[in-house]
């Protein structure tokens, strides 16, 4: 359940990070997303940080659940700040959809094991 909450986070703020006319600019150039397609991503973003919340909360309960996703937050915006976006800019989108889906995979092979 953590690395889900971290995949949501990561994705999270990918989302968000890609509903900024800035961000868009530096990873499309000349064709970034029209004003639609910028809104959902900033739905989207805020919908996975809630998704995020609720798998910290459900892993480690309300004493510990907002503190560890605080951190997961924390965790996933230092690798798309520090790590992926300046370096490896093309890694971000495919990164954000394949992070939740390999985590919830390996949970739920986890569970079966």
């Amino acid at each position: 359940m953590s690395a889900l909450a971290f995949a949501l986070a990561f994705s999270a703020f990918v989302a968000l990070c890609l509903s900024m006319e800035k961000h868009q600019v530096e990873l499309h150039g000349a064709q970034r997303a029209g004003a639609a397609t910028m809104q959902r991503l900033h739905w989207a973003g805020w919908a996975l940080t809630a998704a995020a919340f609720a798998v910290a909360v459900v892993a480690r309960g309300w004493t510990i659940g907002p503190l560890w996703w605080l951190g997961t937050m924390t965790a996933s915006g230092i690798a798309i700040t520090y790590g992926l976006l300046p370096y490896r800019p093309r890694w971000v989108k495919p990164a954000a959809l394949t992070l939740p889906v390999l985590a919830l995979v390996a949970m739920l092979l986890s569970r079966l094991g």
